[in-house]
């Protein structure tokens, strides 16, 4: 990049930051570079990848440093730190995501640059060698400072997913994540 924001020849009118948020967006926002995929729950060097644009949204720093933040660390310690647990789930697979706001946004500049979701929520199914279902759950928090994480089943989250999307919710994971 020539100067840090154009894009170059193969897009020139296109600029760092016209579709994409920006570091400075987040400056004295009051918001935190909330982690959708946290960067706990992978190994050096893979887990730098977590700390781009893409993979964060903005966050409550409340919830982002509490309740959203502990909840991270359990499903990492579910997959991770318990060994009795790690033997039957060698695998797991998770979904993360938010629910945009209809009009609450970071601006600069008098210019909406950064949507601040309303919630906050995420879906995991652990497998055994064979990706047979052993476990499964999911959460979902609003993102405000009330620093609160409600944990749900995988079909309960579908229907909470299902009130902001007009077409139907499919399976989240194959069966359901059904044992």
């Amino acid at each position: 990049m020539k100067d840090g924001y154009w894009l170059g020849q193969d897009h020139p009118d296109v600029y760092l930051g016209e579709r994409q948020a920006l570091n400075e967006d987040f400056t004295n926002s009051g918001f935190d570079r909330g982690h959708l995929n946290p960067n706990e729950h992978h190994a050096v060097p893979s887990c730098n990848a977590t700390f781009t644009l893409t993979n964060v949204v903005p966050q409550n720093p409340k919830l982002n440093k509490n309740a959203w933040g502990n909840l991270a660390s359990q499903l990492t310690e579910l997959h991770v730190a318990l060994g009795w647990f790690l033997e039957k789930c060698p695998k797991a697979y998770v979904l993360v995501g938010a629910i945009p706001s209809a009009d609450s946004w970071i601006v600069k500049n008098n210019v909406k640059r950064v949507n601040i979701p309303d919630y906050l929520w995420n879906a995991y199914c652990c497998v055994d060698n064979n990706d047979r279902p052993i476990q499964g759950g999911a959460a979902r928090a609003k993102n405000t400072e009330d620093n609160l994480v409600e944990q749900l089943s995988l079909d309960e989250l579908k229907k909470f997913l299902q009130q902001f999307i007009a077409q139907p919710v499919g399976e989240l994971f194959y069966n359901n994540c059904r044992v």
